[in-house]
């Protein structure tokens, strides 16, 4: 099951055509990353939605979703998009193809 707010947050930052930070992005969904188990908690919840995203056709959100200073999606985005046979060159130039995807997906794009 997708978590709605998690879901209509990355719908919004799609819209403003930015990224959120993981830790932003965990206080929002009430998972703050304090603890290893919030962190595995949130990474499922972004699964989730990457998986709801694959189902339905569209860019996966998650792509919106980056660590730190790297600016960057973390591993596991990575592991899903080859698992799915999503991602056929390096994580770079994944990042930003699913990224403009995501933008232009949502640009015209509603809940």
């Amino acid at each position: 099951m997708v978590n709605a707010v998690v879901f209509e947050k990355l719908v919004q930052v799609a819209k403003a055509k930015k990224t959120i930070q993981f830790l932003e992005l965990g206080q929002i969904a009430d998972m703050p990353a304090d603890s290893d188990e919030d962190i595995a908690a949130l990474g499922h919840v972004l699964d989730a939605i990457a998986e709801d995203d694959v189902k339905n056709g569209r860019p996966l959100l998650a792509v919106l979703v980056v660590h730190g200073t790297r600016n960057m999606p973390g591993v596991g985005l990575f592991k899903f998009a080859k698992k799915k046979k999503l991602q056929k060159g390096d994580d770079l130039t994944f990042f930003a193809t699913e990224l403009k995807r995501v933008y232009d997906y949502w640009a015209t794009s509603s809940v």
